[in-house]
């Protein structure tokens, strides 16, 4: 059985999704590790929080900027735009489990009405669309990576990336909300 070429973006994308799902499932659902001792440790885990922060805003901006570019018609600039999102993607997810393995999980300690009507629901639509993105995402930029640029129109790539992208700049734009909520006002 041979796989055509326009299908390995997809099949190559599943796996890497199912990859992923199982590390970070594996991670946050594992029993939470004793308090960390270690000075290095403990000094990483005030680090992380902010740098994933900085990670994000310029994967925000990098997205914001490769939507804008390809729009325009810059075709060479969308196609480094974009990688570049999707390394330091790749870079906050190594930052972020390293995090949680650490056991760098923060409560929300603001007034709980703002938890329960703020927090919250910006929480779990931040959530939600990281996880929903993950192969869509994925499966663009291997159509991206495995095909020369005059084959991408004859692709999937357009039609999923103008429904990913946008949904990946919220999920972006609400964890730095997160963030701002736990690490910078509460």
């Amino acid at each position: 059985m041979t796989i055509k070429k326009e299908n390995l973006p997809l099949l190559a994308s599943i796996i890497i999704t199912v990859l992923a799902y199982g590390l970070l499932s594996y991670v946050l659902l594992r029993e939470r590790p004793s308090p960390v001792e270690s000075n290095f440790a403990k000094q990483l885990l005030i680090f992380l929080p902010h740098a994933i922060a900085i990670v994000n805003a310029t994967a925000l901006l990098l997205l914001a900027t490769g939507w804008w570019l390809i729009r325009n018609g810059y075709v060479q600039l969308h196609r480094i735009a974009m990688p570049s999102a999707l390394g330091l993607i790749a870079l906050f997810l190594v930052m972020y489990v390293t995090r949680v393995y650490l056991g760098g999980i923060k409560e929300f300690s603001g007034p709980r009405a703002l938890y329960l009507y703020v927090y919250l629901p910006v929480l779990i639509i931040h959530l939600a669309l990281s996880i929903l993105c993950i192969q869509p995402v994925i499966y663009v930029a291997l159509i991206g990576f495995t095909h020369r640029i005059e084959e991408i129109p004859r692709t999937w790539h357009k039609w999923v990336g103008r429904i990913a992208v946008p949904l990946w700049i919220l999920s972006l734009a609400l964890g730095l909300v997160v963030y701002v909520l736990l690490y910078r006002t509460y």
